[in-house]
């Protein structure tokens, strides 16, 4: 199993990417609302995987990617988004994106994504 860090403004979305990744599927998950703890926690925690929300105040999901690249390069990433874009989706992949999903999520295909990523 994995370590995933959450990264995503709504409380929400959060606990439930936390409870089914934690709870139904056995990994380790780190969660915030903020995207300026999410470099402090990768630090902390050295997860493998992030899921980052794009669209956040005060910060950019793109933006949130390059600076936790910074600090561990080799950490995989999955953008998750409610604005279908894809100038925002090539630039995210640019970055090292692994995946853009757009909500509603659909959990079987994100599990589907995390499992492929976590083991490559």
């Amino acid at each position: 199993m994995g370590k995933i860090l959450v990264v995503d403004d709504n409380e929400s979305i959060c606990r439930l990417i936390t409870d089914f990744f934690q709870d139904l599927k056995g990994h380790e998950v780190i969660s915030t609302q903020s995207p300026e703890e999410a470099v402090e926690l990768v630090r902390q925690h050295d997860p493998d995987l992030a899921l980052l929300d794009i669209m956040m105040p005060g910060m950019h999901g793109v933006q949130v990617l390059r600076l936790l690249k910074q600090v561990k390069p080799t950490i995989k990433a999955i953008m998750i988004t409610a604005v279908d874009d894809e100038d925002i989706a090539r630039e995210a992949m640019k970055e090292g994106a692994l995946d853009y999903v757009t909500k509603p999520l659909d959990l079987n295909y994100l599990d589907a994504q995390v499992t492929f990523n976590l083991a490559l």
